[in-house]
């Protein structure tokens, strides 16, 4: 069998890196040697027996010195006594055995080592030639690592403190001990992590900041595969179709990452990893249920034969019941070809179904076949930038293949959605996404000498758009997007202590002018083997997704009712509806002026005899009248809501109420105003409200945003059992992606004006009137016991009333020429100019026990909103400024348990139709697993300990408390 150099056997151990990717969870440590099934080797202490070779042999077995199972890709490790010479190494088999042979004679250190357990050393052990040393090597359980191992950071095998960037790992053993609804519900109190929940099993993450209600701002991995939603370019993680017995270990890289991943990682890395079949065979069936209706079940099976193939299939189920929420503006009714139907609303009952199967397959000489597929569906209630979605049986698939070999790495996978039976709550209508990613990536690596080392890759990336004009709507026929892009890293040992890494990447997409390049670097310095200091540089960037650049969907039916009401009277219906387009299908958005500011269109000017397309001045007075028309009708109607109640208690009949009203109208109301002018406000989708607008700015195609980072970091472990970190970073993003907003102000009659036109035509009109009734009754509104002035006249509190009435019809809006519906209010995406900030991420993991952990974090950024960008609008960093974490974590043979804590401060929210705050909250999260025997283990599961009503995000439910119980059995 072949012998390792030195720097295979620190690969290893991740000290340095011999693979591009490390081993999967279970599997052996590529290129070590993989023995044939030997059994129980020699009795409970190492025995000596003959071996018919000129050299002497080791051989034995790896097993848990409580349990007695055995542990499969233990590192196996020899070392001549006096450190000369090559070291030898291999990795247990399935059953934890492991052999050596063709070892000259001499005096040896044996060390065996295995994640999680303390370390068994075997000092100055003497072989001579024909000697067979069999070992039965037990390992005693420690529990989590000081120094684990992350593969994210570089995309290769290495330590924490080796890592060039700030990492944060979910271990094993914190997984199998937690009952989860996601797989995110395991970042909860991790550094850096924003998470915001919006309901049983919905949830949105980023890493410093920048989230939204429809965010895929962190690039989230799944064995490397890229998991979110294809064209929508969404985080669903609840659509992840590995279950929570699947997932061996969650990586998370705060900061940028476009270097080494391309586009979209700007924001940082999350990457599940997930259990090779070997070394994790077995049946595992878990049955449970609790709080809001909550019952789920799940599998997994894993087996290998010949130690060639392995096979794994899971899955899961569960519903219950979500937290409610009221949207008031989502409709009762809606209108279907002409006609008023009941809308379908929202479904509460949260429903989730999971499968996955992987194959993997050593075909020798060190290569690895793995080929994996599965496929999730949810029905949910899910925020989006428009207003919530409910998704229905939304079905999401994906098919994946990787090669892997040493320092080789490919693979090619194909992610598809289908939305089904998905519907918008506001509008009502359809939503089709058929959408896929196909992704073919290729990686190698090579050392040039013992102090340089080589990374290099490129990916192709093809999204392909299908939503049946639903979302992408006029641009359905043109919205396919290529992306093609190549890196290489290189990492230089300029000395023991110092590190210098590199990288560059390049990379195009059809959609954006030119290409984009992203360079790193970063210099390390290790005074110690446990504590480093970094400075790093990253020039990372985000392309405009499918939606910044092809959205063209209905948002919301006339928003103000309009439509529906004046239809009976006009003959035709002048809704204005809430409508999101993308900036980039029609080469930007921009809008027409003349000497009075902005043009606007009207949903009203056919009463003018002209179409809804004209563009049309501001104080334009011939228009202003036509409103002014419209409005008359209002104010009659008002006034006789109030004052006819009072009339039919005085015994007087409809119709005579009806002619003093029409007297009003004819006798009072003025048929024309002058000297108007109009004004300009912008609504606030979620509650209804305006804000005073002066100006529109036109936004330009879309361009990808650069993000700039430059970062600080420090790491330490203090004797073995503190892991300390801190890092402070500047970030600066220059033409950064916005989220949707309101970008087209609604036209309005001033009320300044408007009032001083009314109030002379009032007093005349009142004066010169006979109608002694219809006096007799405005007169009232004079009266102070009616909040009237008492001045002896009308005048002054009808035009007030006037004035309410009709400065606050929406009668226009001020839309771009390339807008799609020219009268709809548009949500859009554009580039702003720089945004800045800077931040820290505060670590400490202490591990006080070998079975005892403590972790505590603090995350702080400089600004959580930045007014007045480009002297557009404010933009919002959906995440607070202050947040906190800590954690409690115990790990025994027959009990575990931990108590983790989040405080967040509140902070502002500006997402799409959602603008408001979210309050300062804590939540504690309980979890405890009791293994009842061996095989069983019964997992209590509180989240929200403390019921602390709280909302995550402005437009999500008030979330409470869940419980629930879950018994696994092991086969």
């Amino acid at each position: 069998n072949p012998t390792l150099n030195s720097v295979q056997i620190l690969d290893c151990y991740a000290a340095d890196s011999g693979s591009t990717f490390a081993p999967e969870a279970g599997a052996a440590s590529a290129g070590f040697e993989q023995p044939q099934d030997m059994g129980r080797a020699g009795e409970s202490t190492a025995t000596e027996t003959a071996y018919f070779g000129s050299n002497a042999a080791i051989q034995g077995r790896v097993f848990d010195a409580e349990t007695e199972e055995a542990l499969p890709a233990a590192n196996v490790e020899v070392l001549a006594a006096d450190g000369s010479g090559v070291p030898r190494g291999t990795a247990t088999g399935p059953a934890g055995q492991f052999e050596l042979f063709d070892i000259p004679e001499g005096k040896y250190n044996i060390r065996v080592s295995y994640i999680g357990y303390e370390s068994y050393v075997e000092k100055d052990v003497i072989l001579t030639s024909g000697m067979a040393k069999n070992m039965e090597i037990a390992l005693f359980y420690v529990g989590l690592q000081v120094n684990p191992i992350t593969i994210t950071a570089s995309r290769r095998s290495q330590t924490i403190i080796d890592a060039p960037a700030a990492v944060s790992i979910v271990e094993t053993e914190q997984i199998e001990s937690r009952s989860v609804l996601t797989p995110v519900d395991h970042l909860k109190a991790l550094p850096g992590v924003d998470m915001i929940h919006s309901g049983l099993n919905q949830a949105n993450v980023v890493v410093r900041g920048f989230n939204n209600v429809f965010s895929g701002a962190l690039l989230s991995l799944v064995d490397h595969r890229i998991a979110r939603v294809p064209s929508l370019r969404y985080n669903a993680f609840h659509l992840i179709s590995n279950t929570n017995s699947d997932i061996d270990h969650i990586e998370v890289v705060s900061g940028p990452g476009s270097a080494l991943y391309g586009p979209n990682s700007a924001n940082g890395v999350l990457h599940i990893l997930t259990r090779s079949p070997f070394g994790s065979e077995g049946t595992t069936v878990s049955l449970g249920g609790g709080e809001r209706n909550l019952g789920f079940g799940s599998f997994r099976y894993a087996n290998s034969w010949n130690d060639r193939i392995g096979f794994k299939l899971s899955g899961q189920y569960y519903t219950g019941e979500d937290w409610k929420y009221t949207d008031p503006a989502e409709p009762d009714s809606v209108v279907v070809n002409g006609e008023k139907v009941a809308a379908k609303g929202r479904d509460f009952q949260t429903k989730n179904l999971r499968a996955d199967a992987r194959l993997d397959w050593r075909l020798g000489n060190g290569y690895t076949a793995i080929f994996s597929a599965g496929l999730s569906q949810a029905t949910s209630i899910e925020l989006s930038g428009i207003g919530a979605l409910q998704a229905k049986n939304w079905l999401y698939s994906y098919g994946q293949v990787r090669l892997e070999h040493n320092n080789l790495f490919m693979q090619f996978y194909h992610n598809q959605s289908d939305a089904q039976d998905t519907y918008n709550l506001r509008s009502d209508a359809a939503i089709i996404d058929k959408s896929t990613l196909t992704v073919g990536q290729f990686q190698h690596g090579f050392f040039l000498g013992a102090r340089q080392r080589f990374t290099y890759g490129a990916d192709v990336l093809l999204t392909r758009p299908r939503t049946g004009g639903t979302i992408n709507g006029a641009f359905e026929q043109d919205d396919d997007i290529n992306e093609l892009g190549a890196f290489v890293q290189s990492e230089t040992t300029l000395s023991p202590r110092w590190n210098f890494i590199a990288a560059l990447r390049v990379d195009e997409n059809n959609r954006i002018a030119n290409p984009v390049v992203s360079p790193r670097a970063a210099l390390m310095f290790k005074p110690s083997a446990t504590q480093s200091w970094r400075l790093t540089y990253n020039r990372a960037f985000s392309t405009p997704s499918s939606n910044s650049l092809f959205l063209e969907i209905l948002a919301q039916q006339d928003v103000f009712g309009l439509g529906t009401l004046l239809q009976p009277a006009f003959g035709f219906a002048p809704a204005t509806d809430v409508r999101a387009q993308g900036s980039s299908g029609t080469g930007g958005l921009h809008f027409r002026r003349s000497s009075q500011g902005p043009m606007y269109r009207s949903p009203f000017a056919p009463l003018a005899g002209f179409s809804k397309s004209q563009f049309i001045d501001l104080n334009n007075a011939a228009f202003n009248n036509v409103y002014w028309g419209v409005a008359r009708g209002f104010i009659t109607n008002g006034l006789k809501q109030q004052f006819a109640p009072i009339l039919q208690e005085q015994g007087i009949p409809d119709v005579v109420i009806d002619r003093i009203f029409a007297s009003f109208e004819a006798e009072i109301l003025p048929r024309a105003v002058a000297d108007v002018d109009n004004v300009m406000r912008t609504l606030n989708p979620l509650t209804k409200e305006f804000t005073e607008t002066n100006d529109v700015f036109d936004a330009e195609a879309m361009k990808p945003t650069i993000t700039q980072t430059l970062e600080i970091g420090y790491k330490n472990v203090f004797e073995n059992k503190l892991l300390a970190s801190i890092d402070v970073y500047y970030s600066k993003n220059t033409n950064f992606i916005g989220p949707l907003l309101v970008e087209t102000p609604n036209v309005f009659l001033d009320p300044a004006s408007l009032g001083r036109s009314l109030l002379p035509a009032f007093a005349d009109s009142i004066n010169s009137s006979s109608n002694a009734v219809l006096i007799g009754l405005l007169m009232q509104l004079d009266d102070p016991a009616n909040g009237g002035n008492g001045n002896g006249t009308p005048a002054d509190e009808l035009t007030a009333l006037s004035v309410q009435g009709a400065a606050s019809i929406p009668f226009g809006t001020v839309t771009p020429e390339e807008a799609i519906d020219p009268t709809a209010i548009m949500l859009t995406y554009r580039n702003f100019g720089d945004i800045s900030l800077w931040g820290t991420d505060i670590s400490m993991v202490y591990y006080a026990t070998p079975n005892l952990t403590l972790t505590a974090n603090y995350s702080y950024v400089s600004q959580d909103l930045f007014k007045n960008v480009d002297g557009v609008t404010d933009i919002a960093l959906n995440a607070p400024q202050h947040k906190f974490g800590a954690s409690i974590h115990y790990s025994g043979r027959s009990m575990s348990g931990d108590l983790r804590l989040r405080y967040i401060d509140g902070f502002p929210v500006n997402s799409g139709v959602y603008v408001g705050d979210v309050k300062p909250y804590a939540v504690v999260d309980l979890n405890m697993g009791y293994r009842v025997f061996r095989h069983s283990l019964l997992t209590l599961t509180v989240q929200n300990l403390f019921n602390n009503l709280h909302y995550e995000v402005v437009g999500a439910p008030k979330l409470g408390r869940l419980t629930f119980l879950k018994l696994t059995q092991e086969f």
